[in-house]
């Protein structure tokens, strides 16, 4: 089982591409309550019906993070995600070839996405 925010080089980043899952371990609390730092998250490698608010994992700066997509911008080439963590925080947006997957064992559930939608408008 993979860690979640261990350096990976980009070609084990592209042999994690090749399985239709990926479990991994996840070591920080950046997505915190849902996901608690050392919990186990399943990973459907490729699947691209994704949406806002659902929790993906992506590679980025040589690590392997697990945030919720915030956006997902299909009218420009390449396309591009938002993604971003509950601790706070938006990340760099990142091309499709460093997505690995959507998170299928854990959802962040209407309460919370609402609430992260409020504070976003506001």
């Amino acid at each position: 089982m993979e860690e979640v925010k261990k350096k990976i080089s980009k070609e084990e980043f592209e042999n994690l591409k090749k399985h239709p899952f990926f479990k991994g371990k996840i070591v920080s609390s950046s997505m915190s309550p849902v996901i608690k730092e050392g919990e186990s998250i399943v990973v459907d490698v490729g699947q691209m019906k994704i949406k806002r608010f659902d929790i993906v994992v992506i590679y980025m700066d040589d690590i392997l993070v697990c945030h919720y997509l915030w956006r997902f911008n299909q009218l420009i080439h390449p396309i591009y995600m938002q993604t971003r963590s509950l601790s706070g925080g938006v990340d760099i947006p990142i091309t499709l070839d460093n997505y690995l997957g959507k998170v299928v064992n854990f959802d962040l559930g209407l309460l919370r996405k609402t609430q992260i939608f409020l504070k976003h408008i506001s």
